[in-house]
């Protein structure tokens, strides 16, 4: 799993009854979905063959906050025991083949989410760290692997994904049933399903592998830059990793309002619609690096799950190391180090911040499994070389395909490959070490010419604007500086008067390098009266970012320009949350005399932002606006209210920060507490339980 522009720490599944008791094996899963839409609710029925091995007191399966509606065992229906959480059987089992069939229904709080509505309704889940034992009876212990088969039925003119081969579609009435099949067992937080109006197109590995690349009709545009390198880097982790793809298919399915960057569900990733770019907008944020993260967890994480929850780095190092990998084979070598300097950065500020920075942890934070881990990876095998590491990676899924490792099992692989490596000594400083190895990490890369040319300009820090002018006026115009130390030198300038400066200013200003011409238009706070025209000229950039920072502070700083700047600017959106569409609505509903007659229309479409038919982070930005408008607008109240009840966490904390903050004023506090009794169920007891708080 990718985070999402998130520092928090990963909630792993927990390991609460290790079903790993060889005494009973759970083979295969048939599972047929259907739903009842106005009701958010799901009417399921699943069947497991299993074996037992040797007698046992007992057989359970997880299933949370479900309505059980029969039984079935071996075909009698048998006593269990249900406490809302498993299913537990005592009785009706027998040594050998057993097969179980259990119907129910559920509306589950969680793990399977409905977005939009109408023809843009989505639904999808997340089965890590949320449970897929919340819509479908199965087991949160992932060391539990199951050959899983689904049907999934749903209104005819939807698409519906899961896992596996699309094995057959048949059409009855005005529904369509989807069977998708699979052939190797998987833990169950990897089953998904993924339902909504798509567009797709296929792509085929070296290998003959099929590669499905949804896309959403509106976004159809948006396919070539959003799915720019895909077949390139599933090629080049098949030949890397050294074991052929071992599902039959792979597809990235966009959803929105996706809680992470992406998922690793097998053959299946889902991610954010937020990654979903034009040609502009990539070079703000493109899907590269998610793309490459969640394909290489097919085999790092899917194939060869972690044992423990001390292991969860054999999945997410794995998977972001192999990534850094995949990338250097797009961006080249330069880029590859450039990502491990900014990571060896990232890691070292996580250590001084946080006291959970072992590798080998249950509960690190997210930079020490991610970063950290991949960092070892790279680490391991600068010392044993390229080669070895190779073959011991090779060895290693061989080995534990299609099962469950350890930490210890890696290791056993590294010393059977490399005997006389330090493996204690690797253990201690790079596992069990809560502090990072700065100094040997930088050695490592500081040779690299884009990381020697950055820390060259980085030694200028503090020293007189007058002693670096030269020297940085002249790299700024060498095209062969790298962008990172171009940045740098752009950054250093944030506190050099104009006057000293400008000369450096026009040669970015007249520089074509956008993330460079990024860079300045961020650290400055007052435009220059000489600089105007330029920095003007900076709203025709290829960034979405960059022309958002322009639009503020060129309508903020340019009373007399702003009714010429709205007019140059009234067709702009920006990026899936609107950015750039909404920061407009605010600055032209806030400009005197600027077209009166349409202001009620355009406040109408801001208003209509922050409805739930759309995602949190443009009904954020929507309700900020709307702020900016009127600090206490009323028609945000609802919003703010209905934000407590959303999936993503990041939004339930908008909503619920804002209304503390309202509630300091007695008006508001009597208006919460008067609206409790009209609310829908969740917002209602949302709301009580928020209002009885504070």
């Amino acid at each position: 799993m990718k985070q999402f522009i998130l520092s928090v720490s990963l909630f792993i599944a927990t390991y609460s009854w290790a079903q790993t008791n060889p005494k009973v094996d759970f083979t295969t899963a048939n599972a047929s979905i259907k739903f009842d839409i106005a009701e958010h609710m799901i009417i399921g029925e699943v069947t497991y063959q299993f074996n037992v091995n040797e007698t046992t007191d007992s057989i359970k399966i997880d299933a949370r906050d479900m309505m059980i509606q029969g039984v079935k065992l071996n075909g009698q229906t048998p006593k269990y025991h249900y406490d809302k959480k498993k299913i537990a059987f005592t009785q009706g089992y027998k040594t050998g083949e057993n097969s179980v069939t259990i119907q129910y229904k559920t509306n589950p709080k969680q793990a399977l989410y409905y977005v939009g509505s109408g023809t843009d309704l989505q639904i999808w889940t997340q089965g890590q760290g949320k449970y897929t034992s919340h819509w479908l009876p199965s087991f949160d212990d992932y060391n539990e692997k199951v050959i899983f088969n689904t049907k999934v039925t749903f209104d005819t003119g939807y698409d519906v994904i899961s896992n596996g081969v699309l094995d057959n579609k048949s059409v009855v009435g005005k529904q369509t049933t989807w069977s998708y099949k699979m052939t190797q067992p998987m833990s169950s937080y990897l089953v998904m399903m993924a339902i909504g109006k798509f567009e797709k197109k296929i792509e085929k590995s070296a290998s003959g592998i099929s590669i499905e690349n949804y896309i959403r009709p509106i976004d159809a545009s948006k396919y070539t830059t959003t799915y720019q390198h895909t077949k390139k880097m599933f090629d080049f982790l098949e030949q890397q990793t050294g074991f052929a793809y071992p599902w039959k298919i792979y597809r990235n399915i966009p959803v929105e309002d996706f809680m992470y960057g992406g998922m690793e569900n097998t053959t299946s990733t889902i991610y954010s619609s937020d990654y979903v770019v034009d040609a502009i907008g990539v070079n703000d944020r493109d899907f590269v690096n998610v793309n490459a993260h969640e394909m290489a967890h097919q085999w790092f994480g899917d194939l060869v799950t972690a044992k423990t929850a001390k292991d969860h780095w054999l999945q997410e190092g794995f998977a972001t190391y192999y990534a850094l990998l995949a990338e250097r084979e797009v961006y080249g070598v330069d880029a590859f180090y450039w990502q491990l300097y900014e990571m060896a950065e990232l890691i070292t500020k996580d250590a001084k911040e946080n006291k959970n920075t072992a590798v080998f942890s249950e509960k690190a934070t997210t930079t020490t499994y991610y970063q950290k881990g991949a960092w070892m990876l790279f680490y391991l095998s600068s010392q044993i070389g390229e080669t070895n590491f190779n073959t011991i990676v090779k060895n290693y899924l061989n080995k534990y395909a299609f099962k469950n490792a350890s930490t210890q099992d890696f290791l056993n692989e590294v010393v059977a490959v490399v005997p006389n490596f330090n493996v204690s000594n690797y253990k201690q400083n790079w596992l069990e070490n809560k502090s990072f190895n700065t100094k040997d990490a930088l050695f490592l890369i500081e040779n690299s010419p884009i990381v020697k040319s950055y820390f060259e300009v980085l030694a200028f820090q503090g020293k007189s604007f007058d002693l670096k002018k030269d020297t940085f006026l002249k790299l700024l115009k060498d095209d062969k500086t790298p962008t990172e130390t171009k940045r740098e030198i752009v950054l250093q300038l944030h506190d050099v008067p104009y006057d000293q400066a400008k000369e450096l200013y026009q040669v970015v200003a007249q520089s074509s390098n956008v993330k460079v011409r990024q860079a300045l238009v961020q650290i400055i706070s007052e435009i220059p009266s000489d600089f105007k025209a330029s920095y003007a000229g900076f709203l025709n950039d290829s960034s979405y970012i960059t022309r958002e920072i322009v639009l503020k502070n060129l309508w903020l700083q340019d009373e007399a320009g702003r009714a010429a700047l709205l007019d140059k600017t009234n067709t702009w959106k920006g990026f899936n949350d609107y950015n750039l569409r909404i920061t407009w609505l605010m600055f032209a509903l806030s400009t005197e005399n600027y077209h009166n007659d349409k202001k009620a229309h355009w406040y109408s479409e801001l208003e209509n932002f922050a409805y739930n038919k759309y995602n949190s982070n443009l009904r954020t930005n929507a309700i900020n606006a709307m702020w900016f408008l009127n600090k206490y607008d009323s028609n945000t109240l609802p919003h703010l209210v209905n934000a407590l009840v959303h999936h993503n966490s990041r939004f339930q904390k908008f909503g619920k920060d804002a209304i503390i903050r309202l509630c300091e004023k007695k008006e508001f506090r009597e208006y919460f507490t008067k609206l409790i009794p009209y609310l829908p169920q969740d917002e209602h007891d949302a709301l009580k339980k928020l209002m009885e708080s504070i």
